[in-house]
């Protein structure tokens, strides 16, 4: 090894990179702000313009956030921002110095926002949720209850709506077969066929308006040519299993029909269960404004906890001398 390489490469063990591990459902992604790639047990951190704010430590986890910088055509960062992060999005900054690792920092990401021609990742620590505190109940006109939650009592699945989706453009998501009030699903939720969850801002025939975009609705649409089709399947099946529960014991050929009526069954359940691999389900959840007229409305009065008579001014300063 010549001197200048002997050099170099200790040159290169001593700088300090730092690494970037992203982890979103069980995809990974690897980046560095460094000159150039890294390699690492078989992992390779690639190079992209990224940079993040200063880590603080304080006694508030709550004024300790980490912002990460991507450059605007990130795809990874892209990807958070039209999702707004259907999943969790894990990340930990890593130090590399004289072939040592070493955990800089570690959290999720909580928000998503452009500037100019960067996009921000807004992250908090893991230890952000313990340590963070909260008026649970509020002397105020609007129930203090989540909608749906323990103190609400009301059982979502009774409320929820299952639809079809027929198009999607932007935020405003074409549902099927809604015969509701405008504005019956506004602040309540949609719930995508794998299990995503979603506000819905505005509602109005079959259209609801979300009040983020999620790019995996786009891979939920429905046509109506498969939505017959399962529907078809679905009554060909269960007229097959009328049949075969119809069949009379006490005939002589029972067991031959049985069989024959068996037979017909699988083979409508596989139709069925093809046709069905086209057809993706959501559900749309009503909303709540949290007043008593509203609460009324899903005859859940005496679980709200609002105070809708509360005076508007206050008596201490309105009160004549």
């Amino acid at each position: 090894m010549g001197v200048r390489t002997f050099f170099r490469n200790m040159f290169d063990s001593a700088t300090r990179r730092e690494l970037y591990e992203f982890t979103r459902g069980t995809e990974k992604f690897y980046y560095t702000s460094g000159d150039a790639e890294v390699e690492l047990s078989d992992v390779v951190y690639e190079q992209i313009t990224i940079s993040r704010s200063e880590i603080k430590n304080s006694s508030d986890l709550e004024k300790d956030p980490l912002e990460i910088t991507f450059a605007r055509d990130s795809k990874f960062a892209q990807d958070c921002l039209r999702s707004a992060l259907e999943e969790n999005v894990y990340v930990k900054v890593i130090k590399l110095q004289h072939g040592q690792q070493s955990i800089f920092w570690q959290g999720r990401v909580v928000s998503v926002k452009p500037s100019g021609a960067s996009i921000i990742l807004k992250c908090e620590t893991n230890y952000t949720k313990l340590g963070r505190a909260g008026a649970r109940l509020k002397f105020q006109r609007t129930c203090c209850h989540d909608l749906y939650g323990n103190g609400c009592r009301l059982n979502k699945s009774d409320w929820g709506v299952q639809t079809t989706i027929k198009s999607v453009n932007a935020n405003a998501i074409e549902l099927r077969d809604l015969s509701f009030d405008d504005n019956y699903f506004r602040l309540g939720m949609l719930q995508s066929a794998f299990g995503v969850s979603v506000g819905i801002e505005s509602s109005a025939g079959n259209t609801v308006n979300i009040i983020r975009r999620l790019d995996s609705l786009a891979d939920q649409i429905t046509s109506d040519a498969d939505l017959l089709a399962y529907q078809t399947a679905e009554a060909e099946l269960e007229q097959a299993i009328a049949v075969r529960d119809g069949l009379d014991a006490d005939d002589p050929d029972y067991e031959q029909d049985f069989a024959d009526a068996q037979a017909l069954v699988e083979l409508k359940q596989e139709a069925f269960n093809i046709a069905s691999e086209s057809v993706f389900f959501v559900a749309a959840y009503p909303g709540c404004m949290k007043s008593l007229t509203a609460c009324s409305r899903f005859n859940n009065t005496e679980n709200h906890l609002g105070f809708a008579y509360m005076p508007e001014d206050n008596p201490s300063t309105t009160r004549n001398a």
